[in-house]
Formats: C-alpha cells, sequence, structure tokens
C-alpha cells in the first residue's frame, strides 16, 4: 500500500499538479498571448496522457514500460525529455538492478525534477546515473535559488522514505542562489 502510494504520489500526482499549474498560466495568458496559451494547453494534454498511462500501469502492478522495457537509464532520460527546461543525463551502468530498486530510483528521479521544475526556478538540469561499490548513485542538480530542504510533508521527504525502504539513502546540498545537488543511492547488485 505504501508503495503505491509513493508511486502515486511521485509519478501520476505530480504530472496532474504540474497539469494544474500550466492550465492555472493559461487563464492569465489567453487573453494576453493566446499562442504561448495554445502551447500551455498541448503540454497540459500530454501530462494528462502520461499521468493516466502511470494509472493503468500502477492498477496493473507494473512499473512504467520505459523501466520494464530499456531500465533505468532509458527511463531517466524519458524523463528528462519530457521536461519544460533543457536537462543534460550521464548513464554509466554495466547492468540492472533487481525491478523493485529500478522502480524506487525511477520514482524518486522523477519526484526530484518535478521539484526542481516547481521550485527551484532553474533553466538547467544535470543527472548522472551510476553505479560504483555496490551503489546505485543518481545525483540530480540543478542551477535554481536552492533552499531545498528534507521536510515533513516535503516531496524529498518522500524520496528519503522510499530509499529507506531498501537502505538507500537520500542527500541534499541546497545553499541560498543555489546550485542544488540531490544525491541518492541505494546498495544493490547488478546483473
Amino acid at each position: 500500500l505504501r508503495r503505491i502510494e509513493r508511486d502515486l504520489h511521485d509519478g501520476a500526482q505530480a504530472r496532474l499538479v504540474a497539469m494544474g499549474m500550466d492550465l492555472g498560466t493559461v487563464e492569465m495568458l489567453v487573453e494576453r498571448d493566446p499562442a504561448q496559451a495554445k502551447k500551455l494547453i498541448a503540454q497540459a494534454r500530454r501530462n494528462s496522457a502520461e499521468a493516466l498511462e502511470e494509472l493503468r500501469d500502477l492498477v496493473r502492478g507494473i512499473h512504467p514500460p520505459v523501466l520494464a522495457e530499456r531500465g533505468l537509464g532509458d527511463a531517466v532520460r524519458a524523463l528528462a525529455l519530457r521536461l519544460p527546461l533543457p536537462a543534460e543525463v550521464t548513464v554509466e551502468l554495466p547492468g540492472r538492478a533487481d525491478a523493485p530498486v529500478e522502480s524506487a530510483a525511477y520514482f524518486a528521479v522523477s519526484e526530484v525534477l518535478t521539484n526542481a521544475v516547481k521550485h527551484a526556478g532553474a533553466d538547467r538540469i544535470w543527472i548522472d546515473v551510476h553505479h560504483a561499490d555496490g551503489r546505485l548513485r543518481v545525483t540530480v542538480t540543478d542551477n535554481g535559488r536552492g533552499g531545498a530542504v528534507i521536510g515533513a510533508g516535503s516531496g524529498l521527504a518522500g524520496v528519503e522514505r522510499r530509499l529507506g525502504t531498501f537502505d538507500g539513502v537520500l542527500a541534499v546540498s541546497s545553499p541560498a542562489a543555489g546550485p542544488t545537488m540531490v544525491t541518492m543511492e541505494i546498495p544493490c547488485a547488478l546483473s
């Protein structure tokens, strides 16, 4: 049940929140900048389709198809492609982690990226995914305003709980004025 709650929060719910924000902006732009409003409506439509797809996946009890079919590296690249700002992704994974570990990492990255887009005021994100010394390590860095903290009720607290399920850890470096660096580690073997 907790896994489903986390998957909903970090997946479909995050997309629905983004869609709501886009539609709120559309309301303000519809008279002043109809072309931009139209772009945001198209983005909201894509977010709703992706949220629906993620909900269907969750109902079937599986993780996102790109994760199952192509692994964590390509799944993170797919997340980056959906961001409304440029993201550079570096992946060095010589194999695959167990499906539950990959799923936890995927949804953790999804939440961190959603937080960066919503709160950081960043215009660029860097994502590094690699495995060394028996640990899967994902680092997400943005050039935004900083000030991110792990606190009760925050998305980062949820990420910390998700990683903790696998004895993983979350570290956040986010000085005022940025940049913010979020590092997630999960001990695991690759096959």
